[in-house]
């Protein structure tokens, strides 16, 4: 084959004067038109002190590369950069597809390049919205047996368990060099409640695809202790928003989801929810809130118990205000009771004395009778005087005699009957060995009203006895007859 353009060795040019003709042609081509590109990124290098990127824009097919370009951001670019990373939570890198806007320009020194002046972001979001729908379905095709959905709304076994009643042994998935570690750990010990936690920590890192196994090798670790911990939480402190893609892994989310502790997730992000804060028990926006959703469930409990304390002690006092109110009433009875003995003992003792001083004025009035007719009969028959005179002395002396007498009996009588009403009294038969049994408030005397099983209370001299009737055996009643 012959060469068209044969090359007039006689008449070489200069490489400048060469790139200068190549320049020409680009600028007269493209001129400072710019281009939307569809591309992946590859061998990205970020020059820090200046804030540029340098890096290749590819096209792949099926086996290899159909095409590669030199790329760079400077300044414009690089801040187009930022506000990608901010908007998507993706880390501008290697191996992202993405919609940039190009200018090409071509340099004698260094050649054809490609320089970026914007980057879609909504390219991004909706390619970073279709990976996070194809996990979610995955979780759903692969493990239906841990996740499943609910009208919008995604269940896991993890989500499904019930929290201990108090959350106290926590094992942390975190670096603990970080400060989402040191922000779950303060807030945990600062706390004004005084509530003890022992927190067991599992060093990793927890951002970065690359370290997608380490945190899942850390949750399996985790399950094999299942009844060493009460909770798990996954914290990250700080980091850029792109640190999160992590957190949408199908390995990671799997393993929150059929983890048989709760998981609490703290990792820091400010907007939409991570894969695995779907998967997980009880999701929280950092680490602190997921501190203070421990604290608030521990909380919750404390509160309970409080209460079921108050309502304790006020049922308590109703029962001793009760108690109090009964024997009051039973005290109020028996003082009512003695008294009416009493009194009806005085009365009678009243009669006895007014019988008794009924027969001894009888008896002197009989006497003074016998002494007026004796009298009498002394005027008739002088002679007889001092017989007479004996024996009315000798009258006056018995007389005398049977008043005093009766009149000590009336009062042995009444010391008596005394005694027999102070010995009736329900304070002497308690000091005597005698006991009082109440039931539901009420004296019993008899056993007609017990049976096995009642409550009884027993009142002796100084003590009150609660007990419950075992047994019942019937007596004949004869057992204590003096």
């Amino acid at each position: 084959m012959v060469n068209p353009n044969p090359i007039d060795a006689s008449a070489p040019i200069r490489l400048s004067a060469l790139t200068t003709g190549i320049r020409n042609a680009v600028e007269q081509h493209f001129g400072h038109r710019s281009y939307w590109v569809l591309a992946d990124v590859a061998s990205h290098k970020f020059h820090a002190p200046k804030g540029f990127h340098y890096f290749d824009l590819v096209e792949k097919g099926d086996r290899n590369l159909l095409a590669k370009v030199n790329a760079v951001a400077w300044t414009e670019g690089a801040a187009r950069i930022r506000a990608f990373e901010q908007q998507t939570g993706q880390r501008f890198g290697n191996d992202i597809h993405v919609l940039v806007c190009v200018r090409v320009d071509f340099h004698a020194l260094y050649g054809l390049k490609l320089t970026l002046v914007d980057i879609d972001a909504r390219f991004t979001l909706g390619q970073l919205e279709a990976q996070r729908q194809a996990v979610l379905e995955r979780l759903l095709r692969e493990a239906p047996q841990d996740v499943w959905q609910v009208g919008d709304r995604y269940v896991t076994t993890n989500a499904t368990l019930k929290l201990p009643l108090v959350i106290q042994r926590i094992a942390v998935v975190a670096s603990e060099r970080s400060a989402g570690y040191e922000d779950f750990r303060h807030s945990l010990t600062a706390q004004s409640h005084g509530f003890a936690f022992k927190l067991t920590p599992f060093d990793t890192l927890v951002q970065g695809p690359e370290n997608v196994g380490a945190i899942v090798r850390r949750l399996h670790e985790i399950a094999a202790m299942p009844d060493a911990f009460d909770a798990v939480v996954i914290v990250r402190g700080g980091g850029a928003q792109t640190d999160l893609l992590i957190f949408d892994q199908y390995e990671v989310a799997r393993a929150v989801a059929a983890l048989s502790i709760p998981v609490f997730t703290g990792i820091g992000h400010l907007r939409n929810e991570t894969i695995t804060d779907l998967m997980a028990h009880t999701a929280s926006k950092t680490p602190t809130e997921a501190a203070e959703s421990i604290i608030s469930h521990n909380r919750n409990f404390e509160e309970k118990l409080l209460s079921f304390q108050q309502r304790i002690i006020l049922r308590a006092q109703q029962r001793l205000q009760a108690s109090v109110r009964i024997q009051s009433q039973m005290e109020q009875r028996l003082t009512a009771g003695i008294r009416q003995r009493v009194k009806e003992e005085r009365i009678e003792n009243d009669q006895v004395l007014h019988r008794l001083l009924h027969a001894v004025r009888s008896r002197i009035s009989t006497h003074q009778q016998a002494l007026t007719f004796t009298s009498a009969g002394l005027s008739l028959a002088p002679q007889s005087l001092a017989r007479r005179r004996d024996a009315l002395q000798q009258q006056i002396l018995q007389l005398k005699f049977q008043v005093r007498y009766q009149l000590e009996q009336g009062q042995r009588d009444m010391a008596h009957l005394t005694t027999i009403v102070r010995l009736s009294s329900p304070a002497e038969a308690l000091k005597r060995g005698f006991a009082i049994l109440r039931k539901d408030g009420r004296i019993l005397t008899d056993a007609t009203a017990l049976n096995p099983g009642d409550d009884v209370n027993i009142i002796l001299k100084d003590s009150e006895l609660n007990t419950r009737i075992i047994n019942k055996i019937t007596k004949n009643g004869t057992e204590f007859d003096l």
